[in-house]
């Protein structure tokens, strides 16, 4: 009976630490993709990368979010 329990914990476990790491990429590549579009004289100033990073980094700290929040039973 106890390890039946433990096992619980882990699989909730498991999914809060996906969460954590996506949420820390996701803030990231927020911070990389606003220096792009902010700092001047940066190389890819202009291209459109620094909207798509910042795009990515929305999205999968909503990822993390939402998959550190809402468990599954």
């Amino acid at each position: 009976m106890g390890e039946g329990a433990k096992t619980e914990v882990k699989k909730s476990s498991n999914s809060s630490m996906h969460g954590i790491v996506l949420a820390i990429i996701g803030i990231l590549v927020l911070i990389i993709g606003v220096a792009i579009v902010a700092i001047k004289h940066m190389p890819f100033r202009g291209s459109g990368l620094g909207t798509v990073a910042i795009v990515i980094g929305v999205v999968l700290l909503l990822i993390g979010g939402l998959r550190l929040f809402y468990k599954k039973p």
